[in-house]
């Protein structure tokens, strides 16, 4: 999963296509962020379902990391996010080019037998939203 790092270049796109954006908000030292990327978004992206109907990417929250904000400023990520409270890694954001949540948002592992399934009826959600 790719890391966003100019939410500018990501929300433009998005726009133009009417997609939503999959955010998944991780630490480096999570261990259940790591298996929710390499086992659950890893199997999403690769049944190609969803290529191209949402951008997916994550932002790590670690320090010092930094990502160009909607008016184009170097910020850290930490700062960007504010605004949703996701302290609590792995979340899972589901907004629109403006940053507005248009899916609720998945905190959490959840119950890893399901989670493949939460996800994608998210992803859905977010779809049917951004259309409608």
């Amino acid at each position: 999963m790719d890391r966003i790092a100019d939410w500018t270049r990501i929300s433009s796109g998005a726009s133009a296509n009417g997609r939503p954006i999959v955010v998944m908000v991780d630490q480096e030292d999570c261990p259940y962020c790591r298996r929710v990327e390499e086992e659950f978004f890893s199997a999403v992206l690769a049944s190609g379902r969803y290529r191209d109907q949402v951008v997916i990417g994550k932002i790590s929250i670690d320090s010092g990391e930094t990502i160009i904000d909607e008016n184009g400023q170097e910020v850290s990520t930490r700062d960007f996010l504010a605004e949703y409270g996701a302290d609590l890694t792995p979340t899972i954001l589901f907004l629109d080019h403006n940053k507005r949540e248009i899916a609720e948002r998945l905190i959490g592992l959840l119950t890893p037998d399901y989670y493949v399934y939460y996800l994608e009826r998210t992803i859905e959600t977010a779809i049917r939203n951004m259309a409608g």
